[in-house]
């Protein structure tokens, strides 16, 4: 918006717009990537409950759950890095609490898989 042209402007400010639009989906996509993972988890675990050595089923079940909580990790940073270019009054990006409380949530979905990867 340096010369003060209101089609600039407006052009500013609706890729500012796509490019928070860009970045919620992103966040989507990761977030269903985490829970893809975490269903994989518990999936392995029914799948193959039978076959001995246990604890290597469970490993293997370990490393997708961990896989999960370094998804929902690097999601939350790059999205808060994001927003953080773009935020401004025009352009509205989710507010902290509300990402830390989705963020949140997958990482307790996680202890729950966790828990029931080792104690079922």
């Amino acid at each position: 918006m340096s010369d003060g042209d209101p089609e600039t402007a407006s052009r500013i400010d609706l890729a500012n717009d796509r490019t928070m639009l860009a970045a919620e989906r992103t966040l989507s996509a990761w977030w269903r990537t985490a829970m893809a993972a975490l269903a994989g988890a518990v999936g392995f675990v029914r799948l193959f409950g039978d076959v001995q050595p246990q604890w290597l089923i469970r490993g293997g079940a370990t490393l997708l759950i961990g896989l999960a909580v370094l998804i929902v990790g690097i999601a939350f940073r790059r999205y808060r890095k994001t927003s953080k270019k773009i935020n401004n009054l025009e352009v509205r990006s989710l507010s902290l609490p509300a990402l830390a409380a989705g963020t949140g949530l997958l990482v307790i979905a996680a202890a729950v898989a966790a828990a029931v990867t080792w104690l079922l």
